[in-house]
C-alpha cells in the first residue's frame, strides 16, 4: 500500500509540475527541471531562451529538485488526495501542495542570473516575480560587469582600493589614455589612443596585469609602447580612486584568486549559476563564473 501510495504521491506531483511549466515542449521542459550538475542549452533565436531561463529559475525557487527526486516525506493517503484535487482544479491548494512536494528549493539570494544588458536583467526579475512572488527581487540578476561591481564595493579594500572607487566609461578612458601619451611622448599618429585601449582591453579579456603584458611585448618595439601605456594607464586609474569596465572583470577575479575567504563565501552563496548567451562571454567572464562554481 505504501508503494502505490509513493507511485500516486510521484504520479501527482509531477502532473502538477508539468501543468505550471505546461506550454513548453519536451526538450525546454527537461532543462527547465534539470537542476543538479552542470547544464548547457544550445537553441536558435527565438526557440524560447528566456523562457527557459525563467522557467528553471522559478522552478528551483518553487520546486528545487521535486520532479526528479524522490520525496523525503512520509507519505500520507491525504497528501496524495490534495494533490490530486489541486490537479483536479481546487486552486486554493496550489501553495500547500507546492509546500508539500518541494525538495531542496533555494532563496533568491542564492541564484547568480547573468543577462548582457541591465534591461534584460530587470525583466528577467520581474518574469520570476510573476511566477514565484516577491522572493524574485533577491535575485542576483545583472550583467557580468553590474554584479562584479557590486562584489567590489564590499571587498575593494581587499585589493588596494576605496570601496567608493569610481567607474570609467569610454570617455573618461580616452581621455586618461590621451593623458598617458602624452606624458610618455608617443605620437599619436604612430600610435593612435583608440588602439592603445583595444590592445588594453584585450589583455585584461586574457587576465594580463601590466606587468605580464609587458614581458609578452619582448622585442616588438609597437607593444613596448603600449605596454609602457598601460602600466602608466592603470596607475593614473589608481591614483584617481578608478576602475574601467574592464578592471571591473578583471579585479574581481584578482579578488577571489588573492583572497580565498572571499571566494568561499560567493561559492557557498550561490548555488545556481545562470549565465543568458553563454557563448558570447569572454576569458575573464569564463573565469570568473568558473571559480564561483567550483
Amino acid at each position: 500500500m505504501n508503494k502505490q501510495l509513493r507511485d500516486d504521491f510521484k504520479k501527482y506531483k509531477q502532473a502538477l509540475i508539468r501543468r505550471d511549466f505546461g506550454r513548453m515542449n519536451p526538450m525546454q521542459f527537461e532543462a527547465v527541471t534539470a537542476v543538479n550538475g552542470p547544464l548547457l542549452v544550445l537553441a536558435g533565436a527565438g526557440s524560447g531562451k528566456t523562457t527557459v531561463l525563467v522557467s528553471r529559475i522559478a522552478n528551483i525557487m518553487k520546486y528545487g529538485d521535486a520532479y526528479n527526486a524522490e520525496s523525503s516525506l512520509v507519505i500520507e493517503p491525504e497528501d496524495v488526495a490534495l494533490l490530486k484535487a489541486c490537479l483536479d482544479g481546487d486552486k486554493s491548494l496550489d501553495a500547500k501542495a507546492a509546500g508539500l512536494i518541494c525538495e531542496r528549493p533555494v532563496k533568491g539570494y542564492q541564484i547568480l542570473a547573468i543577462t548582457f544588458t541591465n534591461k534584460a536583467a530587470g525583466e528577467l526579475k520581474e518574469r520570476i516575480e510573476n511566477q514565484v512572488g516577491e522572493q524574485a527581487r533577491d535575485i542576483w540578476a545583472s550583467t557580468f560587469h553590474s554584479a562584479c561591481a557590486r562584489i567590489l564595493r564590499r571587498h575593494a579594500e581587499r585589493i588596494g582600493y576605496d570601496s567608493r572607487f569610481t567607474i570609467y566609461d569610454t570617455d573618461d578612458s580616452k581621455r586618461l589614455m590621451k593623458e598617458c601619451l602624452k606624458e610618455l611622448n608617443i605620437d599619436e599618429k604612430t600610435l593612435p589612443h583608440r588602439y592603445v585601449l583595444s590592445q588594453i582591453s584585450r589583455a585584461k579579456d586574457r587576465l594580463l596585469s601590466p606587468k605580464a603584458y609587458a614581458g609578452e611585448a619582448g622585442d616588438d618595439y609597437r607593444q613596448q609602447k603600449v605596454a609602457a601605456a598601460y602600466i602608466q594607464y592603470e596607475r593614473k586609474l589608481k591614483q584617481a580612486g578608478a576602475m574601467d569596465f574592464d578592471d571591473l572583470i578583471f579585479n574581481t577575479v584578482r579578488l577571489f584568486r588573492e583572497h580565498k575567504d572571499v571566494l568561499e563565501d560567493y561559492q557557498n552563496r550561490f548555488r545556481y549559476i545562470l549565465v543568458d548567451e553563454y557563448q558570447d562571454t569572454n576569458h575573464a567572464q569564463y573565469m570568473l563564473v568558473k571559480l564561483l562554481a567550483e
